[in-house]
């Protein structure tokens, strides 16, 4: 009987450990993810003819919704659904859509600057041309979003993924992308100056003509991309190991690389730049043997003449 008091003590304070943790837990789970009855009912509504929004957006449901052009500063849209609206040109500045579902919603040319949308769902939008300065994408999933051109210079990417993204000629100088997943991402000729990417993934990405330049890759995966042509000037902690193509530039120190030996047709061309012929076989006598044979022989004609002219007597004149 004394051994099972303490054993039923034990397990009265477990269970009342489990109930104070599960409110907790509860609240982190609904923190995001809005109630059924918390839904303010706007699907496919048109507010570009002058319909005024609601005072709030929150978890309002936005699917197929039309605001293109709407001004939506400062808007709080935490939890809103809008899933394949139009949201082209749209002014996003400084709006909190965290947990925010844009799943196909298309964003042409839409002002995204300080947007904080922590946790969003862009997969498949359309982001082509948005100026996303200063915007907040930490652990959010741009999966096969278009973001062509886009503008994301001083972005928060932390852990965000964008596995297939396109983001060909995009701008991230001084982006934060750290463990964020750029996996067979299209960064064709992307700008990433100063970008932060310590442990990002960048496998099997196009990378072509993209600027890393003074970028931190400490722990970057880079197997499989294709780094032809890009430049890593000044890149820090750069790891090429299983990487494709070869850079532009690359920094003094470079792990997994070793330069590859020119070609027969490299080295001819360096040749020809420094005024050198390489040899060849079945070459016959080059032309530089035939100019040093000539010059030789009539140093040796000159040697002669000069040598006959001094043995020559002299006409003393009276």
């Amino acid at each position: 009987m004394r051994r099972l008091i303490p054993l039923a003590l034990l397990a009265a304070l477990v269970a009342l450990s489990s109930a104070v943790a599960l409110p907790t837990a509860s609240a982190n789970a609904q923190a995001g993810p809005c109630r059924p009855a918390d839904r303010v009912n706007l699907r496919k509504v048109d507010f570009t003819k002058g319909r005024a929004l609601p005072r709030s957006l929150r978890c309002a449901d936005l699917t197929g919704a039309k605001l293109d052009s709407v001004d939506l500063t400062q808007k709080d849209m935490t939890g809103a659904i809008l899933r394949k609206a139009s949201l082209k040109q749209a002014n996003f500045t400084q709006v909190t859509a965290k947990y925010a579902d844009f799943r196909q919603a298309n964003l042409t040319e839409a002002d995204l600057g300080q947007l904080h949308a922590d946790y969003a769902d862009l997969r498949g939008a359309i982001l082509v041309d948005v100026g996303a300065t200063q915007a907040q994408f930490p652990r959010a999933n741009l999966s096969g979003a278009r973001l062509t051109r886009a503008v994301l210079g001083q972005s928060n990417l932390t852990l965000a993924k964008l596995v297939g993204a396109d983001l060909i000629d995009a701008r991230l100088g001084q982006a934060n992308a750290r463990k964020a997943d750029f996996s067979k991402a299209k960064l064709h000729e992307a700008e990433m100056g100063s970008l932060q990417a310590p442990n990002a993934v960048f496998r099997d990405a196009d990378l072509r003509e993209a600027v890393f330049s003074s970028a931190e890759l400490d722990g970057a995966d880079l197997h499989g991309a294709n780094v032809q042509d890009a430049d890593f000037t000044f890149a820090d902690d750069l790891d090429l190991t299983g990487a494709v193509g070869k850079p532009k530039t690359l920094p003094d120190v470079v792990k997994g690389w070793s330069t590859p030996s020119p070609t027969a047709a490299e080295e001819r061309v360096v040749s020809l730049e420094i005024g050198t012929q390489p040899p060849a076989a079945g070459r016959g006598i080059s032309v530089g043997l035939v100019l040093v044979v000539v010059g030789s022989l009539g140093l040796a004609v000159t040697l002669t003449l000069w040598a006959s002219a001094a043995r020559r007597p002299r006409i003393h004149r009276a």
